[in-house]
């Protein structure tokens, strides 16, 4: 609560990670709104995704780049009732705060291109065929700190 309102009182697309270990409900805590004059809102909303993922680069470890696909889309509405599209051109934006993290990582985004995201989709069902099921595919890259593996 509090001067903005209930963020409960905001509606939320139906939105999830395809192939989670934690849905996205549960992930993110609730955090304050902001609404321009206009109706346009802003609700950055700190939490962790944690996908299932089916990591690709293993086989050269400890110098390894890993990449693991993060699937969003409608659990319950096909293309015909949203779309998801890639905002800003990208699809994502990447930032933080200078304090945030560690003073060591074992993993950090690789340098060049560290995402990824791709528009893909799914062929209707055969008892409905104009409905086809879009979702963002993000391939998010990371590199280990081979310096603790070798000597």
């Amino acid at each position: 609560g509090g001067a903005g309102g209930e963020t409960s009182e905001i509606w939320t697309p139906d939105i999830e990670l395809w192939n989670l270990e934690e849905g996205l409900k549960g992930s993110f805590d609730d955090a304050y709104a902001v609404v321009q004059h206009d109706g346009s809102v802003f609700w950055s909303r700190p939490g962790h995704l944690r996908p299932a993922c089916k990591f690709y680069g293993l086989d050269n470890f400890p110098f390894d780049q890993l990449t693991c696909t993060m699937e969003f889309g409608s659990w319950g509405y096909s293309g015909k009732y949203m779309r998801l599209v890639k905002g800003g051109g990208t699809g994502y934006s990447m930032g933080g705060s200078e304090t945030a993290g560690e003073s060591f990582n074992e993993f950090s985004f690789v340098e060049d291109d560290p995402v990824q995201c791709i528009e893909h989709l799914y062929p209707a069902f055969i008892n409905s065929p104009e409905e086809d099921w879009p979702v963002l595919m993000y391939n998010v890259t990371i590199a280990r700190s081979w310096q603790p593996y070798v000597r």
